[in-house]
């Protein structure tokens, strides 16, 4: 047996890993009593890594949820690339799993030699068209955790969740359509409730940050003709050879997530182009080629009807008086009933029935309870937390802060995304100007209070040990 160290900036300790003989492997694995796979891989964890205990347990707990589950991810693939035996189904997963596959790469003896064992395990018609399998090849241990993970990270919409993940089981187990997208929704509600993070959050857990979410912001498409930038201008005109935004992307990354943003700003002729895809999940470009949609999951996003729900719970007057004011601002509900009957007939008057019958579900989101708000706001100031860490700093506030986040930076009518900018402005900026006036020590600690109307910031130095000579 040999100890292997891996330095983890996230956890910003070196990792220990066991290198253990192909004895001592077998050994361990007939002695795995374990009756869930989150169990077994729990005592592989324990087994393999010397200082998980110690060091790892400590930083860890300083971590989001979210984050440390990454990083436990990270943690296992570790240690079952350093000792295939332990799990050699997943083994073979990720060690294969961005193997060049292009026929004009030049080929080496060594990579013939790694090409020769994945054919044992895998059939070659797999292997040509594994980009197009990606999002049905995901991990049966990451499908299990995606609906834990989406909770984690958005807050007080599990009615989304819930149908996003749906989707995604019928592809896992192909019994969704294949002729479609994996799922066409139309998320709509208040402004800041969750329907652009939503997308973002889904594509960094399927596909994590190496290849670009694909996103279309309608505001760049309110005239007519500008729907010829999705796909191609035609033949003969400016831009022809560069191909269209749209598909040119799709072409490179088939496996994606599509975020289709504020779809009331575009010009209503631009949804014909999207037609064929949301119901045959192809497009052909401006030249002449077949762009397959198949492996995505598009989203639409939209405020239609939120206008009428912000007048019935501001009451801003009738007749010409009869205005939305964004800068008035309210934490009371509106009834959901209420919420869903504004948006659909504002859905109903924009959309053609053939646009609305494509999709796979509208989904109204929630407005923010004073429960949601308190977890988001959590969730910022983790962010926070996490920006220390990484420069070796830590922090404590109270539920002060939490209220006065809340106060500051949420509320009804224009939802949570006012909180970041609060975060931003009156908490990281007080942050960086005391870090880059001051000489901080490793270790220090931020204790950050709220009280007569601002943020306090009071800082613990590690005490230094003074060593006595005897």
């Amino acid at each position: 047996m040999k100890i292997y160290q891996i330095y983890v900036p996230d956890l910003n300790v070196y990792v220990k890993y066991k290198v253990l003989e192909p004895e001592e492997v077998d050994q361990f694995v007939s002695q795995i009593t374990a009756k869930t796979e989150k169990d077994k891989r729990r005592k592989i964890l324990q087994y393999v890594i010397f200082n998980l205990k110690t060091d790892i347990s400590a930083a860890l707990g300083m971590m989001t949820r979210s984050n440390a589950e990454r990083c436990i991810e990270a943690l296992y693939t570790g240690c079952v690339m350093l000792n295939p035996g332990l799990d050699i189904d997943y083994w073979v997963a990720i060690a294969y799993a961005s193997v060049p596959l292009e026929p004009e790469v030049e080929l080496d003896k060594n990579f013939n030699e790694i090409k020769n064992i994945i054919s044992r395990y895998k059939d070659k018609s797999l292997i040509k068209n594994n980009k197009q399998k990606q999002i049905k090849k995901i991990s049966k241990q990451k499908f299990h955790f995606l609906e834990h993970h989406l909770k984690n990270n958005i807050i007080g919409q599990d009615e989304a969740i819930k149908e996003v993940c749906e989707a995604l089981l019928r592809s896992q187990a192909d019994m969704n359509d294949g002729n479609r997208p994996l799922g066409v929704f139309l998320l709509s509600g208040a402004s800041g409730v969750g329907k652009t993070h939503l997308a973002k959050t889904l594509h960094e857990y399927l596909f994590s940050l190496d290849t670009p979410m694909v996103r279309i912001d309608c505001g760049e498409y309110q005239q007519k003709h500008e729907g010829a930038k999705l796909i191609g201008s035609p033949p003969g005109y400016i831009g022809h050879d560069d191909g269209g935004q749209l598909v040119n992307q799709i072409q490179k990354n088939p496996n994606s997530v599509i975020l289709i943003d504020e779809v009331e700003k575009a010009h209503p002729d631009i949804w014909n182009t999207f037609l064929t895809i949301f119901d045959e999940g192809l497009v052909t470009d401006a030249k002449g080629n077949k762009v397959d949609f198949k492996g995505t999951i598009i989203f639409l996003t939209t405020n239609l009807g939120n206008d009428k729900t912000v007048d019935h719970l501001i009451g801003t007057g009738t007749g010409f008086n009869k205005n939305v004011h964004y800068t008035n601002s309210t934490t009371i509900l509106p009834p959901k009933h209420i919420v869903e009957k504004h948006t659909m007939d504002a859905i109903r008057k924009y959309f053609k029935p053939e646009m609305i019958n494509r999709l796979d579900k509208i989904i109204v989101f929630n407005h923010l309870s004073r429960q949601d708000c308190e977890k988001i706001a959590e969730l910022e100031m983790r962010i926070v937390l996490n920006k220390l860490i990484k420069k070796g700093f830590s922090a404590k506030y109270n539920s002060n802060v939490i209220d006065a986040l809340i106060d500051k930076g949420i509320d009804s009518v224009k939802g949570a995304r006012g909180l970041a900018q609060i975060r931003r402005d009156q908490i990281e900026t007080e942050l960086s100007r005391i870090i880059v006036q001051n000489t901080l020590p490793k270790g220090t600690i931020f204790n950050i209070d709220y009280n007569e109307d601002k943020f306090s910031f009071n800082l613990i130095k590690p005490s230094k040990k003074i060593k006595t000579v005897k």
